[in-house]
């Protein structure tokens, strides 16, 4: 399913302003691995906002660009962003790390509450 083409188009991941992403389910959360070669963290941000997870990332504008003489310029300032449903999860321990390039967010689940049993009386 991962290399479906329906999945690549209703998902973004051919689209120029994502990134690449591996979910992995753990015993109680979720592990997010997102490729952002060439961002430091102040230029990645994210948030948790009705079961998704946006990840997003720009690079800061370069000072007094216009007395940049380029020979070749290739790199892009454009924004990339990915939003990941999870529906919903422990907002209050969710974690992000980025080493190498690579963004790590671990999300928790919430714990089940405890269910409590109770007698039920026939009438």
């Amino acid at each position: 399913m991962y290399n479906d083409f329906w999945y690549n188009v209703l998902n973004n991941v051919d689209n120029k302003d994502s990134f690449p992403i591996d979910v992995i389910a753990k015993d109680n959360m979720y592990e997010v691995y997102a490729n952002l070669p060439g961002f430091s963290k102040d230029e990645i941000s994210l948030n948790f906002d009705g079961g998704y997870l946006n990840i997003s990332a720009k690079h800061k504008a370069v000072e007094n660009k216009e007395h940049i003489n380029y020979v070749i310029k290739e790199r892009s300032l454009r924004a990339k962003k990915r939003s990941i449903y999870f529906g919903d999860l422990n907002e209050d321990h969710i974690s992000a790390k980025l080493n190498d390039g690579v963004l790590v967010v671990s999300i928790y689940l919430k714990k089940p509450e405890d269910k409590r049993v109770s007698t039920i009386s026939i009438e």
